[in-house]
């Protein structure tokens, strides 16, 4: 069958197969798939289905709309917002049982560990059918830590806690909604999306698989959006 590149992904060449995915491996591999199969009685993620003759990894493909940025309108109301922190409490009280699984992860666990966070947990991560969320993907970079760690990076993208949209009341107003609907509060948000913002910087300079992201100057737009979160949310 012929093989159809997909747009999006950052880091490696991800084509589509019929009605599956193939991705290439690393070390790391096992320990994703056995989250995924940990997550596949839930239908929220892409099911494993093995190797190919390549020895890329075999997925299933999720039908639906990614939300690539600029995120398109019909995904920024407070309805999708609050679907997608509901889809992101059932992924991390899923995977509470497995916060015990340090080792084999791509990236070190962060303390204090919780769950097992998703660690990219943005709309360009997730499927939508309309404008309700139906699944995640890429869990390559999966790694045990605190539930803040997921909440404060995809409450940055949605709210969003950067200025090209809406207000600062107005995305702060969106950041409380949707931690509530996570069930928790905005408490330390602020301070959580700097930690994130800071991490986001220090990979894309330091990695050496994040060349591509440095050539495009992500880690200049995460510095910009850091000074706009201290000069509006630090202290919330």
């Amino acid at each position: 069958m012929e093989e159809e590149l997909l747009t999006g992904g950052g880091l490696n060449q991800v084509v589509r197969v019929g009605g599956t995915v193939r991705r290439p491996t690393g070390p790391w591999t096992p320990m994703v798939h056995r989250l995924l199969d940990h997550l596949a009685p839930l239908g929220i993620a892409p099911l494993v289905h093995g190797f190919d003759d390549e020895g890329r990894e075999v997925l299933t493909y999720l039908e639906g709309e990614v939300g690539h940025p600029p995120i398109p309108e019909h995904l920024r109301g407070d309805d999708t917002l609050v679907a997608v922190a509901k889809l992101v409490r059932v992924l991390h009280d899923a995977t509470a049982e497995l916060a015990d699984q340090r080792d084999g992860w791509r990236f070190p666990a962060i303390e204090p560990v919780e769950v097992i966070c998703h660690n990219d947990l943005a709309p360009y991560n997730v499927v939508f059918d309309g404008a309700e969320p139906v699944g995640l993907i890429d869990f390559d970079t999966a790694r045990p830590g605190p539930r803040w760690w997921d909440l404060a990076y995809t409450a940055y993208c949605l709210a969003p806690l950067s200025p090209e949209f809406g207000t600062p009341d107005e995305q702060w107003r969106r950041a409380e909604l949707f931690c509530a609907a996570y069930g928790t509060t905005a408490e330390g948000l602020g301070r959580h999306v700097l930690a994130r913002l800071d991490d986001m910087v220090r990979m894309i300079r330091e990695l050496p698989e994040f060349h591509r992201q440095r050539e495009e100057g992500h880690d200049l737009l995460y510095s910009r959006h850091a000074e706009y979160v201290r000069a509006h949310f630090q202290d919330r």
